[in-house]
């Protein structure tokens, strides 16, 4: 095989993406049969296997992860010359959607730079729990997300994997309360889940004392001292202490960023979200929500 089909492509990515042949082929506008046909004709053409598929749904093999990675570089470069060759600079508006807990270590500094880059290019930003997030994309409402994936169903495009640490306000100690007093996000977080899981586990009684749809509103609670939280590295204010096993606290499952590109992104917002991806592959901003 000396040339790679860029439409079958694009439908191994929007089965990825929607988790499933069916989601897939209404984004690409096709048969469900079709789609299979054309990822089947991928596969022999070149020679490997590129999906695994179980009880638990569909899953790239090693190859096909690979695969997928080259893929969206081909296409996003395939959109860029097709948008060059229409001449101008992008131009409009784009529409981007992440959680509260990851806009000030990754949109912050991105949008300064975007601005910068395309200053015709009006950006609206929705902040809200992944889970509302992700499905607004596949509507057309988002053009661009960046969330935390559902672990037991991940979609899109994996770009980092952000450790999440148990955290208190320096000068209190919340962690010596039986039951563990918690601030978190509101039911429907996808972390939520995890922390309640890890905590079980671990034999540990705790209670949410407080629940904010905010990262503000979480701040505030646990600067008083009342409650420790758990929130991702990039998240973490630098003046907060760190808890883990010395504290008594069993370690968290890490969090998956990804992103969800709609299938009528513009220009425009296709190249903001090679920024996201920028900024999230830079060690030093992580270091730095």
């Amino acid at each position: 095989m000396r040339h790679l089909d860029t439409e079958s492509l694009g439908m191994l990515i929007a089965i990825v993406d929607t988790g499933g042949f069916t989601a897939a082929a209404e984004r690409v506008g096709r048969t469900q049969s079709a789609v299979s046909a054309r990822i089947a004709q991928l596969e022999e053409s070149l020679g490997v296997r590129l999906l695994e598929r179980s009880r638990r749904g569909i899953s790239l093999t090693e190859t096909g992860e690979r695969l997928v990675a080259h893929a969206r570089r081909l296409l996003a470069y395939e959109s860029e010359a097709l948008a060059d060759l229409k001449g101008g600079t992008p131009e409009g508006s784009v529409r981007l959607g992440m959680p509260d807990d990851y806009v000030d270590a990754y949109f912050t500094p991105t949008i300064a730079r975007f601005a910068a880059a395309y200053p015709r290019v009006e950006i609206s930003i929705r902040s809200d729990l992944s889970k509302n997030i992700e499905p607004e994309v596949e509507r057309g409402h988002i053009d661009v997300a960046l969330f935390t994936r559902d672990l037991s169903r991940p979609t899109g495009e994996l770009l980092k994997r952000e450790k999440m640490l148990w955290l208190a306000a320096r000068g209190h100690r919340p962690e010596r309360n039986s039951p563990l007093p918690l601030a978190l996000f509101p039911t429907g977080c996808r972390v939520r889940p995890h922390i309640a899981n890890t905590l079980d586990k671990a034999g540990l009684s705790w209670r949410v004392a407080c629940t904010s749809s905010s990262q503000g509103g979480i701040h505030a609670v646990v600067e008083t001292g009342l409650c420790l939280t758990a929130l991702p590295e990039c998240a973490t204010p630098s003046d907060w202490r760190r808890l883990g096993p010395a504290e008594g606290l069993p370690p968290l499952p890490d969090a998956e960023i990804a992103l969800l590109l709609s299938p009528t992104a513009s220009a425009a917002a296709r190249r903001l979200a090679d920024m996201l991806r920028a900024a999230l592959a830079t060690p030093s901003v992580v270091e730095a929500a």
